[in-house]
Formats: C-alpha cells, structure tokens, sequence
C-alpha cells in the first residue's frame, strides 16, 4: 500500500483522532486546574474564579477595545499626525 493510499483510507480517521486528543488535553488542564483549587481553596475558588470571569469580561474588555483602536490609529490611518488646512 503507498502512501497516497494509505493517507485517503486512514488519513482522516488518523487527523480526527489527533485532534480530538488535543481538545480533550485542552480541556483536561482547565478541570484539573478548577479541581485543584477546590481542593486546596474550598468556597474561596468560586469568589476568585467568579472575579476573574467579571474582570475579564468587564475591565479586560475595554482596556483591549482601547488599546487596538488606539493601535490602529496609529499604524492604519493614512491621515494620522497630518495637519488639516
């Protein structure tokens, strides 16, 4: 069997099966991390990861926002720093 062969049979099979490894990795780390400190935190886990998650969404947010709409002034406007008359 060549490669060719080989890759149209089993090719996909062999991606899908790669792929599906990572994700579950992926997801392995972050309910690892979640049962960790609920072992080791208790109640106070649900406060911190509860603060992270409105931080993030709320503060993070903007700052980013900002921060690329400031960035793209600067490098994408044609007219940025040009005087007007």
């Amino acid at each position: 069997m060549d490669f060719e062969l080989f890759m149209e049979r089993y090719g996909y099979t062999i991606l899908f099966g790669i792929f599906i490894a990572v994700v579950a990795a992926i997801f392995g780390i972050v309910l690892l991390w979640v049962y960790s400190m609920f072992k080791i935190l208790g109640i106070a886990a649900i406060a911190m990861i509860g603060g992270y998650l409105i931080f993030s969404y709320f503060i993070k947010r903007r700052y980013l926002d900002a921060h690329g709409e400031a960035l793209g002034k600067y490098f994408y406007d044609p007219k940025y720093g040009k005087k007007r008359y």
